[in-house]
């Protein structure tokens, strides 16, 4: 009977571990030292917590060791196996035996996915070991070592892969290295710039939520470094299998159209060199404009950064392909890429897309929320109704979104009124303003300005004074009045004078005391300044807080009551002096110093302002300041008592007293 041939070829694979294998050993030895030895080491050391130790997210272990390898393993395999390819007299050798493309081209890939698999295995195993007979049961479950042994497959999988795929685009090994990392990084890359012009060329574009939120979505080298504190979800795994599997198929399309003389072409394919060189144009581009943006600070200089960043990608790019630099004749491409790419602007430019003058209508609104930006959302979406894994429940569940009309009408008013400004804020006073959507279509907008506040008060002003805004802002009315241990005062300003109130009573009685003041406060009362501060002590460890500012008189008389106001209170006895100046008057000196407060000895001295030494007047400055010192036209120096800095704040023409006004007539 005639001998069957096996399909598999031994000389094939031989040839390939001798010239690789020694990553396999590498990538083995690696993993061994940063997990299992890792770990025994800990286990049998009687000086270490081991909690504190051991993790039950295994990546936490030697985790800079763990990612190296990820990283750099994968992705040297890739290059030196099919380094074949890439010089010319291997290509001619490998692919004149009598051996079909296909086969030659599997042989080489599954004995790089071997090299990979195989230290993986035997980690996995050890770590079993451990597990079984050892301690380390306390600290992780079974479950944790085989989502580390999947999700490390998976990755490094996909990682070789995307570098076999671009060994076939390229003829050059370097170039392979650096593409696929640039592959895996393009998405994100390319995220993190087009935000970043598209911040300069649409009003309200919310570059940071976007930055923070989504650009984890789109590298799979940014989701692998976060593996740390952030576990990838089913939905990413699938995505990164379906991508390793697509790269598989395209590799191996590619090898087998792929013509044997590319070897030390830089693009391999005639039809993939427009695409690469448009592409580096592009990225250069949007890196150009990116950096004459931040270095000179004003936007108009993001065309300039445009011209020059995609005129030297343009040439790098045909450098590259060419591979020499006598390609400054090629201009015609680039003029046409110029033409394209300021058609395009024009949408931008003429926003004709509606998108800065978009407003959401009142009955599209299901939520609605304005803030500073976007942590004050996304904190509390995460903690309402959320469980840790230790069983601890947040007592403080507050939703920072407005659902009421009158409060969603206020919220409309305010995104309109900036947008009718239409100006982008450059001066000392601005301040953001995130405004977040939620539709009842299951939709959102975001934007995101910065805007000077005080110009948009009265706007402002409907907004914090309607009582669901408050109460969304404010954790004192979400919390269980029962479940407070303790509530202390806390001098802002002079060290040790503290108060704690631990009577359930007294405590009910301050929290509904506060809670009214909130309500009764105006959008002004702001800038007030805050005495001292309250802290709530819960049973559960939290603590949450509010300041007390200076126009509280229900809770000062509460406090004064119960006598607990003389011990808090700064007084005229606490201050060592205030001086008062009038800031017009010393405009150079505020604007050389650093912080204003450092100025006020040296004038104290000159005697170029007010000093009040009255018990009377001491106490009346104290009662009127507000924290806002840019708009003010009196600057109040304070020097407490013990402390070695002078506290500076702002004094209004409205509440300056009759004797600082003929102080400065």
């Amino acid at each position: 009977m005639p001998s069957r041939t096996s399909w598999i070829n031994k000389e094939l694979i031989m040839q390939s571990l001798r010239s690789v294998g020694w990553l396999g050993i590498v990538y083995f030895i690696g993993l061994l030292f940063a997990l299992p030895i890792d770990i025994l080491g800990k286990l049998t050391n009687p000086n270490l917590t081991y909690y504190n130790n051991i993790y039950e997210n295994l990546f936490k272990m030697q985790y800079p060791i763990q990612m190296g390898l990820m990283f750099l393993i994968p992705v040297l395999l890739a290059v030196f196996l099919f380094r074949y390819l890439h010089v010319k007299q291997p290509a001619d050798f490998i692919h004149s035996l009598p051996i079909k493309r296909n086969k030659i081209f599997h042989h080489t890939l599954f004995t790089g996915l071997g090299i990979l698999l195989i230290p993986i295995l035997l980690n996995t195993l050890f770590l079993l070991v451990l597990y079984w007979i050892t301690e380390l049961n306390l600290y992780i479950d079974a479950a944790d070592i085989f989502i580390w042994a999947g999700i490390t497959l998976l990755m490094t999988f996909l990682f070789f892969l995307t570098g076999t795929f671009i060994a076939m685009v390229t003829g050059l090994s370097a170039v392979q290295g650096v593409l696929t990392y640039i592959i895996l990084l393009l998405p994100a890359g390319m995220f993190l710039l087009v935000t970043f012009s598209l911040k300069q060329l649409l009003f309200g574009f919310p570059t940071d939520y976007y930055y923070t939120i989504k650009i984890e979505e789109y590298s799979p080298i940014v989701k692998a470094a976060m593996l740390e504190n952030k576990m990838i979800s089913g939905w990413d795994a699938l995505i990164y299998a379906v991508l390793t599997i697509a790269f598989y198929f395209l590799a191996l399309l590619l090898y087998k159209n792929r013509k044997i003389e590319s070897a030390s072409q830089p693009i391999t394919f005639q039809l993939l060199q427009p695409i690469f060189k448009y592409s580096v144009t592009f990225c250069a581009m949007l890196v150009g404009g990116m950096y004459f943006t931040e270095v000179q600070g004003q936007g108009y200089w993001i065309w300039f950064g445009y011209v020059v960043g995609a005129l030297i990608g343009y040439y790098v790019a045909e450098m590259i392909l060419q591979k020499h630099w006598r390609v400054f004749h090629q201009w015609k491409g680039f003029v046409v890429y110029l033409l394209v790419i300021g058609a395009a602007s024009l949408l931008f430019q003429f926003d004709l897309f509606q998108y800065e003058k978009k407003v959401p209508e009142s009955g599209s609104i299901k939520e609605a929320y304005v803030g500073y930006s976007y942590y004050d959302i996304f904190n509390n979406e995460a903690m309402v109704g959320s469980v840790s894994k230790d069983g601890f429940v947040p007592e403080i569940k507050r939703d920072p979104l407005l659902k009421e009309a009158d409060s969603i009408k206020a919220v409309r008013n305010l995104h309109k009124a900036i947008i009718n400004k239409g100006e982008r804020s450059t001066g000392y006073d601005r301040m953001p303003a995130f405004f977040y959507y939620k539709l009842e279509d299951g939709s959102t907008l975001v934007r995101s300005y910065e805007i000077d506040q005080d110009d948009l008060e009265e706007y402002y002003s409907d907004l914090y004074e309607t009582r669901e805004y408050k109460e969304a802002t404010n954790d004192i009315f979400h919390i269980d009045e029962e479940k407070i241990d303790k509530l202390t005062l806390h001098q802002e300003f002079t060290a040790g004078k503290t108060v704690t109130i631990v009577d359930p009573e007294e405590i009910k009685e301050a929290i509904s005391i506060l809670k009214q003041e909130i309500y009764n406060e105006s959008f002004e009362d702001q800038n007030r300044l805050s005495t001292f501060s309250v802290e709530l002590l819960l049973s559960n460890n939290q603590r949450t807080g509010i300041s007390v500012r200076n126009t509280y008189d229900q809770f000062e008389k509460w406090l004064r009551d119960k006598e607990y106001l003389e011990k808090i209170k700064v007084t005229a006895d606490d201050i060592e002096w205030i001086y008062v100046i009038d800031k017009k008057e010393h405009t150079r000196e505020l604007m050389k110093a650093d912080y204003p407060g450092d100025i006020f000895p040296k004038l104290k001295e000159q005697g170029t302002g007010l000093e009040l030494k009255e018990r009377e007047k001491l106490n009346e400055i104290l009662e009127n300041i507000s924290y806002d010192r840019q708009k003010n036209p009196y600057l109040v120096g304070i020097k407490y008592k013990g402390q070695p800095h002078v506290d500076v704040s702002g004094l209004t023409e409205e509440d300056a007293p009759s004797f600082v006004k003929q102080a400065f007539e």
